[in-house]
């Protein structure tokens, strides 16, 4: 930066810097619902596209797969989204955090920065988002049967680790296959140390084109 403001840590990392805004939380809370489940989130995101959806789900005896993700709302007013679960009647729940490459002016005190556009960049009340692990390399699984279809399983062996949360918009959109698509879910098997992706289709591509995801936490 020519000028500005910039601030480093000790290891010379920069935390803040006003030409280059940081992944920021911008929301939290909890969702849960049975078949489909639903976030609101408590104040509505401001960004032109879809924020980043960070979920942790709840630890059950069974691995929870929420499918077919939708935000409500609209650019620059974004105010919760939905997810439907992979098998008919299923639970999900679990907590999220929304994140953002922006900040919204949340603190009632401490500091604002804004950039040359006039854009806020860093705001005191809303923590940092650490990114912790980000991998594709996908492994087949192989497939179960359902009620209608099978569900074709992809794995990475990933722990999720205390206060990790999994990036959720990547399995927003379809999975590609020989056939005509299907949608796309995501799974934590905390018993297996893994992350879990599936599809539902008549047919499999087992080679997904390695889909990127991250985890991440946010900075205490």
């Amino acid at each position: 930066m020519n000028y500005g403001f910039q601030s480093i840590n000790d290891s010379s990392f920069v935390q803040i810097d006003s030409d280059a805004p940081r992944l920021c939380m911008l929301t939290k809370g909890s969702y849960s619902g049975s078949t489909n489940a639903t976030a609101v989130f408590a104040r509505a995101v401001t960004s032109a596209d879809p924020p980043i959806v960070f979920i942790r789900p709840t630890p059950s005896g069974t691995i929870q797969v929420p499918i077919s993700v939708w935000f409500t709302g609209g650019p620059g007013n974004w105010t919760g989204f939905s997810m439907k679960a992979s098998s008919v009647d299923a639970t999900l729940s679990g907590l999220y955090f929304v994140a953002a490459w922006a900040s919204m002016g949340t603190a009632a005190y401490g500091m604002r920065l804004w950039d040359g556009a006039g854009s806020l960049v860093y705001d005191s009340g809303a923590p940092a988002v650490v990114v912790t692990f980000a991998a594709g390399n996908w492994t087949y699984l192989g497939s179960e049967q359902l009620t209608a279809g099978r569900r074709y399983i992809w794995g990475i062996n990933k722990a999720l680790g205390a206060g990790e949360y999994v990036s959720l918009n990547p399995f927003s959109l379809n999975c590609h296959n020989d056939a005509n698509g299907a949608g796309c879910a995501l799974g934590v098997d905390y018993g297996g140390g893994r992350i879990m992706m599936y599809s539902l289709a008549t047919t499999a591509w087992t080679d997904q084109g390695h889909r990127p995801f991250l985890c991440a936490k946010l900075l205490a």
